[in-house]
C-alpha cells in the first residue's frame, strides 16, 4: 500500500508541476516533436488513414462505455468494492478532461491540416485520458487475478496506439499525452487505493476480538 500511495503522489506532484508549466508557456521540443509527426502524417496518408479510423474507435465515450461494462462485470462477479473504485475514477476523469481543458485552454498543435476531427482545448489529452483510465482501472481493479497478465499487454498496446495516434494527426502535443498518463496514474492509483484500505478494514472488523493476542500455553 505504501508503494501504491508514493506512486499515487508522484502522478499528481507530477502532472500538477506539468499543468502549470504548460499554462505559463511552449515547452522545449513539444514544437519539433509534433511537427516531425505530422510531416510523416503527411507524407503517409495510408498510416494516417488508420490513425483516423483510431481516432473515431477510441473516442472518449466509447472507451469509457467499455470501462462501464467491465464495472458491471466485476460487481456480478462479487468485486463490488473494486467495481465502485472503478466507476468513480472513470467518473473523475471524465468530469477532469473537459474542466482542464478550459482551465488551461492550451491550443492545440496543428488543426490546420486537417488530419484531425479534435476541437477545443488541447491539455491534456482526452482520447489518452481514456484509455490510460480504464486500463489501469482494468488492471489494477476489475480484472481477475488469473486475467491481469493479459488485460495489461492489450491494454498497453491500445494505450501505446492512441498516445501516438494523437501526436500523430496533430490533435496533441506530447506533453498532452504525458499529463494524460499522470493524471490517470494518480486518479486510478487513489481508487485502488481507496479499495484496498477499505478491504482490509472490513477484515479487521471481522475478525473475532483478542484474536490479535498470544495464545496461552
Amino acid at each position: 500500500m505504501k508503494g501504491l500511495i508514493a506512486l499515487v503522489a508522484l502522478c499528481a506532484l507530477g502532472f500538477a508541476a506539468l499543468t502549470v508549466v504548460v499554462t505559463v508557456g511552449a515547452v522545449p521540443g513539444d514544437a519539433a516533436v509534433s511537427a516531425a509527426a505530422v510531416d510523416s502524417a503527411n507524407a503517409s496518408p495510408g498510416t494516417t488513414r488508420v490513425a483516423q479510423v483510431v481516432e473515431a474507435l477510441t473516442q472518449p465515450v466509447w472507451v469509457y462505455l467499455l470501462g462501464v461494462l467491465g464495472v458491471l462485470a466485476a460487481h456480478r462477479a462479487g468485486r463490488r468494492r473494486q467495481a465502485g473504485a472503478a466507476l468513480a475514477a472513470g467518473a473523475v476523469a471524465a468530469v477532469a478532461s473537459p474542466a482542464l481543458k478550459a482551465l488551461t485552454d492550451r491550443g492545440r498543435p496543428a488543426l490546420e491540416a486537417g488530419l484531425t476531427t479534435a476541437g477545443g482545448g488541447s491539455f491534456p489529452s482526452g482520447h489518452t485520458l481514456a484509455s490510460a483510465t480504464v486500463v489501469l482501472a482494468a488492471v489494477l481493479l476489475l480484472a481477475p487475478p488469473a486475467w491481469r497478465g493479459v488485460v495489461a499487454v492489450l491494454g498497453a498496446t491500445e494505450l501505446v496506439v492512441v498516445s501516438i495516434d494523437r501526436v500523430w494527426l496533430g490533435a496533441h502535443w506530447p506533453t498532452d499525452v504525458l499529463g494524460a498518463w499522470l493524471l490517470a496514474g494518480a486518479v486510478v492509483g487513489a481508487a485502488a487505493w481507496w479499495a484496498g484500505r477499505s478491504r482490509e478494514q472490513d477484515r479487521d472488523r471481522r475478525a473475532p476480538r483478542g484474536s490479535g493476542l498470544p495464545r496461552r500455553r
